[in-house]
C-alpha cells in the first residue's frame, strides 16, 4: 500500500550547470501537476509531466525546478553588442532613453541561459526526486496500512457485538409486551395476539440483512488490505457501502445498546473514509 503524500529532492551537476528538482505530492482524485521554475522549455516540461503522470498514478504534485548554468569567465562581446543594438533600436522606436551597458549585459545574460543544456540534468534530477517520493509514499502507506488493519479488527468486533444484541431483542420485547399488557388489561392475553405483535415488531427491527452485508463488506476489506496494488478508489467505495449499512442498522435499532454500537461502527467507517482518501 502506498500513500499519495510524499516529498523528494534530486540534484544533478554537469559541466553545463546544476539542476535541482523538488517534488511534493498530496492526495488528489487524479494526477495534477504544477511546474514552477525559471526554465521556459515546453518540450522539457511535457517530458517532465509525462514522467510524473506515470510515476505518481494519482495525486497532486508541486514541482520546483532550479537550473544554475556554469559561470563562464570573460564577456561575450559579440552577444553584448547585439543585445545593446537590439535594445537601442527598441528605445529609438519608443522614444525612450538609450540603454546602458548594464541593461545590455542583463539581456545578454538571459539569452545565454541555454535551456537545451538543462534538459538531461533536469530529467536526471527529477528521476532522483521521484525515487525519493516513492520511498516516502511507501513509508506513509505502511503506517496507513497498519491503521486500516486496526480499524478492520475494531469493526469486526462491533459487528459481532451487534449480532449478539440483535439476536436477544425479540425475547426482551416479548417479555416487556406481556408485562405491559398484563398491567394495562389486567387479564391474560391470547397467545396468538402476543405472537402477532412480536412478529410485527420482528419485521420492523430486523437488521439481519444489514449485518450480513456488513460481514461481506468486512471480508472484502480484508482482501483489499492484503493486496499490494492501488486500492484507494476501491477502499473509498467500500467505506461508502459500510456507512450505508451502518446507518440503516442504526435507524432500525430500536434498542439503546444496538444504537450505541451502530454509532461506534459509523465512527470507525468515517475514519476508514478519511484514510482511504490518502491511499493510492
Amino acid at each position: 500500500m502506498k500513500s499519495m503524500t510524499g516529498f523528494g529532492e534530486g540534484r544533478c551537476q554537469t559541466t553545463g550547470g546544476t539542476a535541482r528538482v523538488a517534488v511534493a505530492t498530496v492526495n488528489h482524485k487524479t494526477v495534477s501537476v504544477q511546474l514552477r521554475g525559471d526554465l521556459r522549455d515546453l518540450a522539457l516540461e511535457e517530458q517532465m509531466r509525462e514522467k510524473l503522470r506515470i510515476a505518481l498514478v494519482r495525486g497532486s504534485a508541486n514541482v520546483q525546478i532550479q537550473w544554475e548554468p556554469t559561470a563562464v569567465g570573460g564577456l561575450d562581446r559579440e552577444r553584448l553588442a547585439a543585445a545593446w543594438r537590439e535594445l537601442a533600436a527598441l528605445a529609438r522606436e519608443l522614444g525612450a532613453p538609450l540603454p546602458t551597458l548594464a541593461d545590455a549585459l542583463a539581456v545578454a545574460g538571459r539569452c545565454g541561459n541555454d535551456a537545451g543544456a538543462a534538459v538531461l540534468p533536469v530529467l536526471a534530477a527529477l528521476d532522483e526526486a521521484l525515487a525519493r517520493v516513492e520511498a516516502a509514499r511507501k513509508r506513509e502507506g505502511a503506517a496507513i496500512s497498519e491503521a486500516l488493519r486496526g480499524l478492520a479488527v475494531r469493526m469486526r468486533k462491533l459487528h459481532a457485538r451487534m449480532s449478539q444484541v440483535a439476536t436477544g431483542r425479540l425475547t426482551l420485547f416479548r417479555e416487556r409486551l406481556l408485562t405491559v399488557v398484563a398491567s394495562a388489561v389486567g387479564q391474560a392475553v391470547p397467545p396468538e395476539a402476543i405472537a402477532r405483535e412480536v412478529a410485527l415488531e420482528a419485521q420492523r427491527i430486523d437488521i439481519g440483512e444489514e449485518l450480513t452485508r456488513i460481514s461481506a463488506h468486512l471480508d472484502a476489506l480484508d482482501r483489499l488490505l492484503a493486496r499490494q496494488d492501488a486500492i484507494g478508489r476501491e477502499l473509498d467505495f467500500l467505506a461508502q457501502e459500510l456507512g450505508r449499512e451502518a446507518n440503516t442498522a442504526g435507524a432500525k435499532a430500536n434498542d439503546p445498546a444496538l444504537s450505541e454500537l451502530a454509532i461506534s461502527l459509523k465512527l470507525a467507517v468515517d475514519q476508514l473514509k478519511e484514510q482511504s482518501a490518502n491511499v493510492l
